[in-house]
């Protein structure tokens, strides 16, 4: 579920091969590739770079922040979808952060919950 919300990398040398991979995973799905965020460093303590990947163009960003903000924000305008095995996580972001709902929100009880016991 992680690496459907944001995919974590050592080196620039695994940018396209991941990037490959993933493509690949989706059409098995019969699916596209969603846009993804996407941080490059040698651990999660040492990132840096970030990216969002949106068809094969990649828009650096600064912050982890900024790349969930940019890459929800282009999920919305193009209206797309969020990408399958991270769907929680963004309906969490969506209704806990940005408090939007929208006619064909998936429920999740999990995110419910979560979102009652942080009192949102």
């Amino acid at each position: 579920m992680k690496d459907g919300f944001i995919t974590h990398i050592k080196s620039h040398t695994e940018l396209q091969d991941t990037v490959t991979r993933r493509k690949e995973k989706y059409a098995q799905l019969g699916a596209t590739l969603q846009p993804l965020i996407i941080i490059v460093g040698p651990n999660c303590n040492s990132i840096s770079q970030y990216f969002v990947l949106v068809d094969d163009t990649f828009y650096v960003l600064n912050s982890i922040l900024s790349s969930v903000d940019c890459c929800f924000k282009i999920i919305h305008a193009l209206n797309l979808q969020y990408p399958v095995e991270s769907l929680p996580i963004w309906s969490f972001v969506q209704k806990g952060f940005y408090k939007i709902k929208t006619p064909w929100d998936t429920e999740y009880v999990c995110v419910n919950s979560l979102l009652s016991d942080l009192g949102i």
